[in-house]
Order: structure tokens, then C-alpha cells, then sequence
């Protein structure tokens, strides 16, 4: 690491702070509203965690797995994790990859929720898992982005491969679950053809701009965000 660059990472640690202790407090005084959007899910062990941070603030190790779930949620409800557990997930989507020297293999699942919260006339898309390949340092927005489009508000994900196609972290009332999460039960049949690709790209400092905004918009900052929509 370079001498200039060192200010920089501390400035950004400062920032860092600073906004999410914003966030965190915006968010503790705003109401208990439910709104339905992208949750982020994180491994560990072998289960889902709801992760307090946003993908760009996460480093997953080789042969771990990360998860995106379609829910309603507030800021005292975590909402429900994917069916299938991490370890299982990452056989299935990256067992078929070789490992590369100096580059790392992470499962992506896709789960588009229960189909109550839909928009009218759409259908969430079945649950699926994708092998992401990137180097070692490639944090978690940025292997999202190698296996699925995205449609973003201002860093925050709306839409992924399409769904939903039009509206952004929209409220809801009085939601209760009527399908619990389904596993996935297509065959998951690896991209290769991107992984030598992807492999070849770097991670620098210079994303950190785009990075720091996805991470931040995670729970507190979230409902920050949705708040200054309204």
C-alpha cells in the first residue's frame, strides 16, 4: 500500500463511521413500517445471518456463499432467510468450478420471496444460485454484479434480473408470510465462460467511491434512504 493512500483509507474510516452513526439514529427514531425490497444475507457457519452491512462492505472468503432474498421488512423484523443453507448452495453452484490460484469462488443465491408481495402482474422467478468468480480481495457488490443485472436508486439494489421491474423498497401493511422460502430445485449450471474473465480484473481503491455508498445502505441506512424518498 502506498504512503498517499493511507490518509485517504483513514479519511473514508472516518466518514465511514460518522454516516452509519447517522443513519443508525435516523433510522431508531423513524416509525416500524414494513416495506418490501432486496435483502442482504451473509454466511456463517452453515446458516444465514441478515446482514447489518451493505455487500460492498463485505470481503466473503473463497467457498463461502452470500444471499439476496425479495421480504417485508422493519427495523425489528430481519425477514427470512433462503431455504437452502450456505455449504449446500455452494456445492451446487460452484462445485464444478475449479479453484484459480489468486482468485476466489462464492455462491450467490437469488430468491425473489413469496409471491403476496409481488406487484400486480408480476411473478417472482423461481429461487437460483449463481458461482461468482473474482480476485481475492472482490467484495460482494462488485461479485453481484459479475453473475446477475442489477437496478440500482442511488447505490441502493431495486431490482435484480428484472424483478421487480419498476418499483423501489415500496410499503407495505399488515404483511404476513403465506409461502415459507422454497429451495431451489433447477440444475445450477456455472457460467464458466466468465469466470477467466473475471479472474483477469482488479479490485482497486479507486471503486471505493461506489463502494461506500452500497455499503452504507444496509438496515439503519436503509430506512434512512427510504425515508428521503417519501
Amino acid at each position: 500500500m502506498s504512503i498517499a493512500s493511507r490518509p485517504l483509507i483513514q479519511k473514508v474510516s472516518v466518514a465511514l463511521g460518522a454516516t452509519l452513526m447517522f443513519c443508525m439514529s435516523v433510522a431508531g427514531n423513524a416509525n416500524a413500517a414494513e416495506y418490501k425490497y432486496w435483502t442482504f444475507w451473509t454466511q456463517e457457519g452453515d446458516s444465514w445471518v441478515f446482514s447489518p452491512i451493505g455487500s460492498a462492505s463485505t470481503n466473503p472468503p473463497e467457498g463461502s456463499a452470500q444471499a439476496w432474498r425479495f421480504d417485508a421488512t422493519s427495523p425489528s423484523v430481519a425477514g427470512i432467510p433462503p431455504a437452502d443453507l450456505p455449504g449446500a448452495v455452494f456445492e451446487r453452484a460452484c462445485g464444478d468450478v475449479l479453484p484459480i490460484v489468486g482468485t476466489k469462488r462464492v455462491a450467490i443465491v437469488i430468491d425473489a420471496g413469496d409471491p403476496a408481495l409481488s406487484p400486480e402482474g408480476e411473478v417472482p422467478p423461481s429461487p437460483t444460485a449463481y458461482c461468482a468468480v473474482g480476485k481475492i480481495d472482490t467484495h460482494g457488490y462488485d461479485l453481484l454484479k459479475t453473475v446477475v443485472e442489477l437496478r440500482t436508486d442511488n447505490g441502493f439494489v431495486c431490482g435484480i434480473s428484472g424483478y421487480p421491474v419498476s418499483e423501489c423498497a415500496t410499503p407495505v401493511n399488515d404483511y404476513v408470510a403465506g409461502t415459507p422460502p422454497q429451495p431451489i430445485t433447477q440444475e445450477l449450471i456455472p457460467d464458466v465462460s466468465k469466470h477467466a474473465e473475471v479472474a483477469s480484473g482488479q479490485t482497486s481503491l479507486a471503486q471505493l467511491g461506489s463502494a461506500l455508498v452500497i455499503g452504507l445502505l444496509a438496515v439503519a441506512g436503509f430506512f434512512y434512504w427510504r425515508r428521503s424518498k417519501s
